[in-house]
Order: C-alpha cells, then structure tokens, then sequence
C-alpha cells in the first residue's frame, strides 16, 4: 500500500487487492510501519478494485481506530481510468446506507471516537474531545459538543441534529464548519443549502423507531476509546 500526498492531502493507495481481508492486512500493517512518520495525520483511502461495501468501510474504519493520531477523511473508489468516485455509504445510486443504523446508550467522552458507515443515533451526550464520523445522519439525543462528520466522505443530503446544538466542529459531506459557542439550548439540525453548513431549529423532534424497536443486535454498542 502506497501513501502520496498532493493539494488533496495524504492517500494511501490500496491497488491491486483480491479480497477485502488482504486489503486490511497490509493496511493494518501500512499504518502500523509508519504511524511515527505520519505523526498527526488525515488520510484518505482508494480503492482500486475491490466493491466499496458497507461492511469494507467499517472494517477500514476499524482499523484506523487503533491508530488514535490518525484520521479516517474519507474512503473514495477509482475507475478504470483513474478518476476517483465518491463512496457515499450506498450499494448503488437511489438505495439506502448498506449498513445498519448504530444506537449508542452513552455519552461519549474526550477521546473517544465512533465510526460506523451508517446513520448513527446517540442516546447520550457527545462531550468536547469526543468525535463522530458517519456515512449517514447524526443524531444526539443530548448535548452535542465534540466533532461530528456527517455523510462521509461526500454526501451533502446528510445532516447532524441534536438536542442540545453546540459543536465544536461538524463537517456534511466534505463541507466543513466551526461551532460558535451560540448555542440557543434548544434542539437544532446543521444541514448543507447553497454549499453552505446553515443551522436551523430542530422541530420534529421524535426517537427513531430503531431506538425502541430494534432487534438487540443493533440497540447498542461502545465507542472505542483512542
């Protein structure tokens, strides 16, 4: 696995891999030789061959959650030609996200990250350190003041609502903004209009059916602490 660097920032170049284990291996083994190279860093993954799944991203995710310096940007699919497309978390154009919704039963504290390719639903807060990185929405059931991406790496349909809005930083696809320290205290949605981050009130305020209803399988999990 390759790592360059242009205009764009750090990639690492994932060519010529048969199976979505062995692509994980090397790069488990990439960023292990040279994470002290790398020091403090923002990398994005190409795929060169392999389908970009649901499952692959996570599992790419995963990996980069060991490495608590380095920071997943984005995971991005080339052509034949060389021309990079944008994965935005579906299977196909017109379907929904591939992976399940992730509910999570906590507050999540500085320091840890939650990555998953999905939607993700917090019923907690998100404290400043902490940071969310998702293919789909975010959710905060709480006080939202961490890092939250939303539609990583390129979906600007996606939005970050929370009860209580106070980022300190979201980003919606690859627009990035910073928190104002204004929170109003009361629920509010960042949406992407015009190629702008705007935040608006939050006023169909309800529990998705997921939290309530869901199999257990997908009610919970725990962020990783970095």
């Amino acid at each position: 696995m390759e790592i360059k660097g242009d205009r764009r920032g750090l990639r690492l170049i994932a060519e010529g891999f048969e199976s979505d284990a062995a692509l994980i291996d090397d790069l488990r083994r990439t960023l292990n030789d040279r994470a002290a190279f790398l020091g403090r860093a923002e990398l994005l993954v190409e795929v060169d061959r392999l389908p970009l799944t649901g499952g692959l991203f996570q599992q790419i995710a995963d990996v980069f959650q060991d490495f608590p310096n380095l920071q997943l940007r984005g995971v991005h699919q080339r052509d034949a030609s060389n021309g990079l497309i944008p994965w935005d978390g579906r299977e196909k154009a017109g379907e929904r996200l591939s992976a399940p919704p992730k509910v999570v039963r906590q507050t999540l504290r500085s320091g840890q990250r939650l990555v998953h390719a999905g939607d993700v639903i917090i019923v907690g807060d998100v404290n400043p350190g902490a940071t969310v990185i998702a293919g789909g929405d975010v959710m905060v059931f709480g006080w939202l003041r961490g890092i939250v991406h939303a539609g990583q790496p390129d979906d600007v349909s996606r939005g970050v609502f929370a009860l209580r809005f106070d980022p300190a930083q979201i980003r919606i696809g690859p627009i990035l903004a910073i928190g104002d320290s204004e929170s109003r205290g009361e629920p509010e949605q960042a949406v992407v209009e015009e190629g702008q981050v705007v935040v608006r009130p939050w006023t169909d305020v309800r529990l998705p059916d997921i939290v309530t209803h869901a199999p257990t399988a997908w009610r919970s999990s725990t962020a990783t602490p970095s």
